[in-house]
């Protein structure tokens, strides 16, 4: 516990010092400082002896401020990830549904294709052979 603690401190300096430095590099001199100014919350008035109690404690305050909404941010994630599991899954299935409908409506054209084939055929068979009867008697005719 203190040993997250004490990373998430580091981690949220060595951001700061990215940012505050990125922007130095970038605006006017005295600029990024004035902002930095503006932004920053105003810090408690305390007597010169007891300023790095008050800093530790305000920072031990903002510590553990920072792991509580990192709890409910990660609870949030995890909940969303979840939602979008949920609806991925119900999706797949959906799909797999429409396919597999599809796939019989496939099937039923293909069956329904395949029994006017063999109708012609069996048409054109007969036409045949009715054509050869005629052709026969009119060979015998003569």
């Amino acid at each position: 516990m203190m040993r997250s603690s004490i990373t998430l401190a580091v981690a949220c300096v060595l951001v700061f010092f990215f940012v505050v430095g990125g922007q130095a590099l970038a605006g006017e001199p005295g600029q990024v400082q004035k902002k930095a100014a503006g932004q920053a919350a105003p810090a408690p008035v305390a007597p010169a002896a007891g300023a790095s109690a008050v800093d530790t404690a305000t920072l031990a305050e903002r510590v553990v401020a920072l792991e509580r909404e990192n709890l409910v941010l990660r609870e949030d994630l995890g909940k969303a990830r979840l939602d979008v599991r949920t609806g991925m899954n119900e999706l797949e299935k959906q799909r797999a549904e429409d396919a597999a409908r599809f796939q019989q409506k496939i099937d039923a054209l293909n069956a329904e294709l395949q029994a006017e084939r063999e109708k012609q055929a069996r048409r054109n068979r007969n036409l045949w052979l009715a054509i050869g009867v005629v052709a026969i008697g009119v060979i015998a005719a003569n």
